[in-house]
C-alpha cells in the first residue's frame, strides 16, 4: 500500500515536471544564440575535446583549443590575462572550478553519449528535475509532513512555482555552466542541514559526510560554495556560544572548505605554475568584485547601475512570484489575522538560503549583473510561497479555490514572462536570426582543412557559439594581427558579406 502511495507522489511530480518541458520544447535544441547561450558553448567545447582526446590527457582542466596544430596559441574566450596557457599551446578557462565539466563528461562517457547542445540540455533537464524535488522534499521537511505517503499540496505548490518560474525554465534546461550546476547541490546542502539541525543529528556519521560531499560538490562547481561554508560556519559560531554539539560542523566546514581550494590550486596550477593561476583569478576579481576600482564618484555611480541592473533581473526573473508572495504575507497578516512568524526550522531555512546568495551579491555585485546568478533565489521563493500557502490553507480563511487560483495565474504569468524573453522560431524579437552562428560555423568546419589557421573577417561577432559550431579556434581578423606571424604557415581567411555569404581566400 504505501508503495503504490510512493508511486502516486512521484508519478505526480514527473507529470507536472513534464509540463514544464512542453513548456520549453519550442526552444529545445535550438541554435545557441541569445539569453547567455553562449556560456553553453564554453563546457561543450571543453567536453568535445575531452571527448576526442580524453580529459585525462589535460588532468580534467577546462582546455578551450582543439586538437590539431593550427588550432594552438588561439585565445578564444578562455584566458583573460593570458596566463592560463600550457606548453602545447593550449588555453584554458578556470574562472570557475572544473567539477561542471567533469560531471557532465563522465555521466556521457559511461552512456557512451556524444556532448552536443541537445545532450547536455536534457542532462541539465535531469538537474532541473532533481533540484525541484527537493524543494518539494525542503517544504515537507519545515512543515513536518512524511514527502511520500501522501501528496503534500504545499510542496507540490513550491514544486511547481519553481520549475514554472521565467529563470528556471530557461537556466537550467538552454543554459549550463558552472553557475547554474552549483544551484543543485546548493538545494542538497541546504536541505541536508536541515535535517541534520532538526533531528539532532550532529554526530551521525552519514548526515556528516553527506553535508562534507555536497559542500565539497558546491565549491567544486562554483564560488556560491564558499560563501555556503562561511553562512553555515556562522550559524555554527554563533550557536556553539551555548550548544558544543556544533563543533563536528565547524571543523568539517572548515576542513572541506581548505582542502577543496587546495584541490583547484593544485589542479589549475598544473596548467602554467601557481602564479599564472593566481595573476589570472586576481585579473577576474579585479573585474567582477565590488570593491576594485578606488571609491571615486565614479566608482559609486558604477556600483548603483550594477545594483540596479541585479534588482532589475530579479524583477524579470521572478515577477509574478513576488506578486504572489507579497500577497500571500498581506493575508497571512490582515485577513488571516496571523502572524509573520516562521519555527526556528524556519529561520534556519532563512538564514541558509538567503545568506549566501545576498553575501555573494554583496562581494561579487558586478558578476551578479548576469541574470542567471538570479536563479540561487529561486530556492528561497518557491519554499516560502509553499509555507504561507500551508499557513493560508490551515487557518480556513480562504476558499482552496482562490489559493489555487492565484498560484495557476502566478505559473500562467511566469510562462507568459519566459516566452517573452525567449521568443520561439527562427528571430528574437530583435530580428536577430538565431542560427547566425551555427550556419557560419557549420561552413567552417565542412570546409577548412586540418592545417589551416582559421581567421575571419567582415560583420559576424567572433562569440563561443560560433567556435563550438566550428570546432576549430578562430582568429578575428583585424589590424593588429600580423598575417606574417611564423607560426602562420597555412591560413584560410572566411570573409562573411553583408547579404550573408561567405567568401573563402586561402593563402
Amino acid at each position: 500500500m504505501q508503495k503504490n502511495k510512493t508511486i502516486y507522489v512521484i508519478s505526480i511530480l514527473v507529470l507536472v515536471f513534464l509540463s514544464s518541458v512542453l513548456v520549453r520544447y519550442p526552444n529545445i535544441d535550438r541554435p545557441l544564440s541569445k539569453h547567455h547561450e553562449f556560456v553553453t558553448a564554453i563546457p561543450l567545447r571543453v567536453l568535445q575535446i575531452w571527448h576526442a582526446e580524453g580529459a585525462i590527457k589535460y588532468n580534467f582542466n577546462p582546455v578551450m583549443n582543439y586538437p590539431g596544430e593550427a588550432n594552438k596559441y588561439i585565445n578564444n574566450n578562455a584566458s583573460t590575462s593570458k596566463n592560463m596557457l600550457d606548453r602545447a599551446g593550449n588555453y584554458y578557462y578556470v574562472s570557475h572550478p572544473p567539477f561542471a565539466y567533469i560531471f557532465p563528461y563522465v555521466v556521457f562517457e559511461l552512456l557512451q553519449i556524444k556532448p552536443t547542445n541537445l545532450s547536455l540540455q536534457v542532462f541539465h533537464l535531469v538537474i532541473n528535475f532533481f533540484s525541484a524535488v527537493f524543494i518539494y522534499l525542503i517544504v515537507c521537511l519545515l512543515s513536518i509532513q512524511k514527502p511520500f505517503q501522501k501528496l503534500f499540496i504545499p510542496g507540490l505548490i513550491a514544486f511547481g512555482v519553481y520549475i514554472f518560474s521565467p529563470a528556471v525554465l530557461w537556466f537550467q534546461c538552454n543554459t549550463y555552466m558552472s553557475d547554474m550546476l552549483v544551484h543543485f547541490p546548493f538545494v542538497l546542502a541546504v536541505y541536508t542541514i536541515l535535517k541534520l539541525l532538526m533531528r539532532e543529528k550532529f554526530y551521525s556519521t552519514k548526515y556528516l559526510l553527506y553535508y562534507a560531499l555536497f559542500l565539497f560538490l558546491m565549491i567544486y562547481t562554483s564560488w556560491l560554495g564558499l560563501f555556503f561554508a562561511l553562512s553555515v560556519f556562522l550559524y555554527s559560531i554563533i550557536k556553539l556560544r551555548y550548544q558544543k554539539v556544533f563543533i563536528p560542523l565547524v571543523f568539517i566546514t572548515i576542513f572541506v572548505s581548505l582542502a577543496s581550494l587546495i584541490l583547484i590550486t593544485k589542479q589549475y596550477s598544473s596548467i602554467n605554475g601557481l602564479e599564472a593561476y593566481i595573476i589570472q583569478m586576481l585579473n577576474r576579481l579585479g573585474e567582477r568584485g565590488s570593491f576594485q576600482g578606488g571609491y571615486s564618484f565614479g566608482f559609486f555611480v558604477r556600483k548603483l547601475f550594477e545594483l540596479k541592473t541585479l534588482i532589475f533581473t530579479y524583477v524579470t526573473s521572478y515577477l509574478p512570484i513576488f506578486i504572489l508572495l507579497l500577497t500571500f504575507i498581506f493575508l497571512t497578516i490582515k485577513k488571516a489575522k496571523m502572524g509573520l512568524v516562521f519555527t526556528k526550522n524556519g529561520y534556519r531555512f532563512l538564514w541558509l538560503s538567503t545568506l549566501p546568495v545576498l553575501m555573494l551579491h554583496f562581494f561579487l555585485l558586478n558578476y551578479s549583473g548576469h541574470d542567471f546568478v538570479s536563479l540561487y533565489g529561486s530556492l528561497f521563493l518557491a519554499v516560502v510561497v509553499g509555507i504561507l500557502y500551508d499557513k493560508l490553507k490551515k487557518s480556513k480563511s480562504f476558499s482552496p479555490y482562490t489559493l489555487n487560483g492565484g498560484v495557476l495565474a502566478v505559473i500562467f504569468s511566469s510562462i507568459a514572462i519566459y516566452y517573452f524573453i525567449n521568443k520561439p522560431g527562427d528571430y528574437s524579437w530583435n530580428k536577430d536570426y538565431y542560427a547566425t552562428s551555427k550556419e557560419i560555423g557549420t561552413f567552417i568546419k565542412n570546409n577548412a582543412k586540418p592545417d589551416e589557421k582559421i581567421f575571419i573577417d567582415g560583420n559576424i561577432t567572433l562569440d563561443p557559439q560560433l567556435i563550438y559550431y566550428a570546432e576549430r579556434n578562430i582568429i578575428k581578423l583585424n589590424n593588429n594581427y600580423s598575417q606574417g606571424n611564423p607560426k602562420v604557415l597555412k591560413f584560410v581567411t572566411y570573409t562573411v558579406k553583408t547579404n550573408g555569404e561567405i567568401e573563402i581566400k586561402r593563402h
